[in-house]
Order: structure tokens, then sequence, then C-alpha cells
């Protein structure tokens, strides 16, 4: 599956349209690079560290490899997030941990409020991703590396099932590697807290339950 990461896929979603009301559709660059480059422009948005960039740049980081794609999620008619899947074994990444055959990596942007900010809806289109690379697309493991001074992502990423294993240094920014298995996320789906929300350090070893500063600059969610 490695080599042939982005065509195995991008077959397999051909056959999916919708999951938990999302719409999902391959990443149309000429469409939507103008709704990616407002999203990368929000303040929130600083993780990514595309502020600034022409439609040049975007188009030149957005493209799709042998090894790397994007899905643009759609919720209401309206684009709501965008989704980059990659093969960690072709990513930075993989020089942080053993790559193993069926694993998946995430990026995820999700478009600023568009009038009042709906309770919970971060999490669905968080726990639709989930459920597309782990059940549909049938990978065995996510594979998340957020910024450790992204507290909202690891609360998010602890309520899908995802388990951070360790801290790392990318070129880019310090960061939290973290897994999640399709039996992970199932769990965690079964277990609610009793307010709907788990604590930020969760998904976090103790050893790592204090993120350490680190500069802002090239990140990705």
């Amino acid at each position: 599956m490695a080599s042939q990461f982005s065509s195995h896929c991008l077959t397999q979603l051909s056959a999916i349209t919708s999951i938990n009301g999302f719409q999902f559709r391959a990443l149309d660059l000429k469409q939507d690079l103008p709704t990616l480059q407002s999203w990368f422009n929000q303040e929130y948005a600083q993780f990514w560290g595309m502020q600034g960039l022409n439609l040049a740049a975007i188009e030149n980081l957005m493209a799709a490899t042998q090894h790397k794609f994007a899905l643009m999620g759609e919720w209401q008619g309206k684009s709501l997030f965008m989704v980059e899947l990659y093969d960690p074994a072709h990513d930075e990444i993989g020089h942080h941990y053993p790559v193993a055959p069926g694993d998946c990596g995430m990026h995820l942007i999700i478009a600023p409020p568009d009038g009042s900010p709906i309770n919970g809806l971060s999490f669905k289109v968080m726990d639709a991703i989930a459920q597309l690379v782990l059940e549909k697309l049938a990978f065995n493991r996510l594979v998340v590396e957020p910024d450790q001074l992204n507290s909202k992502i690891h609360r998010l990423n602890s309520r899908v099932g995802i388990r951070y294993e360790k801290a790392i240094q990318l070129s880019t920014k310090a960061a939290y590697l973290g897994f999640c298995t399709a039996a992970e996320r199932q769990l965690a789906s079964s277990t609610p807290s009793s307010t709907g929300l788990v604590q930020t350090t969760s998904a976090l070893p103790s050893s790592l339950a204090a993120p350490v500063t680190s500069p802002m600059t090239l990140s990705t969610l």
C-alpha cells in the first residue's frame, strides 16, 4: 500500500460519498484554493504556518503526490474542513517511529465559524475522519503529530481515541506522536465522560503531561 498510497485511497473513496452527514470529495486546487487561503489566514490556523502565502505557494504545498492527497469535507452544502492524508513512510514523521504497514498520517483544518458556533461540531468532524481512515479505508492506525502548544487539538484527539506515545522534535515544531486504531476509537466512543469532554492531557502519558514551549513556524494539526 505504501508505494500506491494516494491511488489506493482515491480508488476506495470513489465509492464513499458521505460519513455521518459529511460529504467527502477530492480537493480541487483551482476551485478550493481561495477558500483554503482564507482559512489558513485565520489566527487559529497558525499551526499550519501558511499565513500570508499566495495562491501559487498554497497550490504547490497542497498538490497531491503519490504519497499524500487532500479531501474537502462539506456539511449542509458548504465546505467545512480540509483533511490531508499521507503515508508516514514518506514523511519526516517516519524518522521518529517504526512505520508499520497500514499506517495513515492525517492533517486537518476546519473552517472558521459561520454564525454561532455549533457545539460538538469539531469533534464530529474528527470522528468522521477517524471513521473514514480506520473503517472505510481500512487502515490499521491513524497517525498524528500535533504541535505541543495546540491544546484544543489535544482534547479533540483524546475524545476520538488517539493516544500520544511520546514527544518528538520535528524540523518545524515540537510535537506529540499519537496513534489510534479502530478498537481504540470504538472504546473512546463507548466511554463518554460526565461532561462530554475529557481533560486536555488525558491522551498523554504522565511523562508528557506538561507540554514544553516551541516556536510556531510551519506546523500542522
